[in-house]
């Protein structure tokens, strides 16, 4: 009986072991799964969010390079319309100081001595002859009608011309300057020969043409072409702009 139950225990022992050293071996054998920081989930979150962060970087790159061309061709047309200003500028001044030669509509005016008039002599008749007060007050008239160049017998008429007479010569721009005067003003025709025709603002002239005492008329013309200045310039005032 006793030998039995050694029998049996042994046995069961062994089975017991048995077990035992197959569950052992299949653990070791087992591939543990490697373990990871972040779940699988997150790391392609992760990769998702970083293209579109690369996208969008590659993206903002090219808006700044197309801005970029953009800020270029503003500053070159600003540069350009900034040059077409101050050649502009540039020009206007040329024009009103006499150094460009202007042309365009305008009118001519002619006023000459009387035919029975002379110069020279003892018999001179201020009456019969075109004063130098004639010739401002036609100058005032044209500059008032805001003509944009005027000359007399080719002289350029620019704000510091002088016309003046020492006797019976007339001096303009210190040139000596024979009758009979003519005086060609650029600018719009209709509106200075409106002036010009206003016999109330010249009187002495008009009061005198109708007497016989002088010769004047004005015409418009569809072209004229006013020289450039070629008197002395007055530099006293004049300063280099850097």
């Amino acid at each position: 009986m006793f030998e039995d139950k050694n029998k049996k225990f042994a046995v069961s022992f062994a089975l017991t072991g048995l077990v035992l050293g197959l569950l052992l071996t299949w653990q070791f054998k087992t591939e543990v799964p490697k373990g990871d920081t972040f779940p699988v989930d997150e790391i392609d979150a992760r990769k998702d969010l970083l293209k579109s962060f690369l996208d969008e970087q590659s993206y903002l790159q090219s808006r700044i390079v197309f801005l970029r061309n953009e800020i270029e061709k503003a500053q070159s047309l600003i540069e350009s319309r900034t040059k077409d200003v101050n050649i502009e500028t540039l020009d206007k001044a040329k024009r009103k100081i006499g150094l460009s030669v202007v042309e365009g509509e305008g009118i001519e005016i002619v006023i000459d001595d009387s035919p029975t008039a002379s110069r020279e002599g003892a018999n001179i008749s201020d009456a019969l002859l075109v004063q130098a007060s004639d010739i401002r007050d036609l100058v005032n008239m044209l500059n008032a009608a805001k003509a944009d160049a005027i000359s007399i017998n080719n002289q350029r008429i620019i704000a510091q011309s002088p016309i003046s007479s020492i006797g019976t010569s007339i001096l303009i721009n210190n040139s000596y300057i024979s009758p009979p005067f003519t005086i060609n003003a650029v600018g719009d025709s209709g509106s200075i020969m409106q002036r010009i025709l206003n016999e109330a603002l010249l009187p002495s002239i008009y009061k005198r043409s109708k007497k016989g005492e002088i010769r004047f008329k004005a015409d418009p013309k569809a072209f004229l072409s006013i020289p450039i200045y070629n008197g002395d310039f007055k530099a006293n005032n004049l300063n280099i702009v850097k």
